[in-house]
C-alpha cells in the first residue's frame, strides 16, 4: 500500500501540489471575501454612530443656545440633585 502510494506521488507530484495549491488558492479567497465583508460592516457601524454624535450635538448646541447664561448651570444643579 505504501508503495502505491509512493509511486503515486513521484509520478504525480506537480499534479497533486497544483490542487494543494489552487485549493489553497480559494480559501484564501474566500476568507479574503469574509473579511472584507466584516470590515464593511464595521464601516456601516461606524458610520451610523457617526451620524449619531452629530445629531447628539446640535441638540445640544440648540438647547444651548435657547438657554441663558445661568439657566445651563441651574439646569445641571436641578438635573443632579439628589432628592
Amino acid at each position: 500500500m505504501i508503495a502505491a502510494l509512493k509511486a503515486f506521488f513521484t509520478t504525480n507530484a506537480l499534479l497533486v501540489a497544483g490542487w494543494c495549491i489552487a485549493v489553497l488558492s480559494a480559501l484564501g479567497i474566500l476568507l479574503a471575501a469574509r473579511r472584507a465583508g466584516r470590515n464593511a460592516e464595521r464601516v456601516d457601524a461606524l458610520e451610523k454612530q457617526s451620524e449619531n454624535v452629530s445629531k447628539s450635538h446640535e441638540v445640544q448646541d440648540k438647547n444651548r443656545r435657547t438657554l441663558a447664561d445661568g439657566d445651563a448651570a441651574e439646569r445641571l444643579r436641578d438635573d443632579w440633585s439628589r432628592d
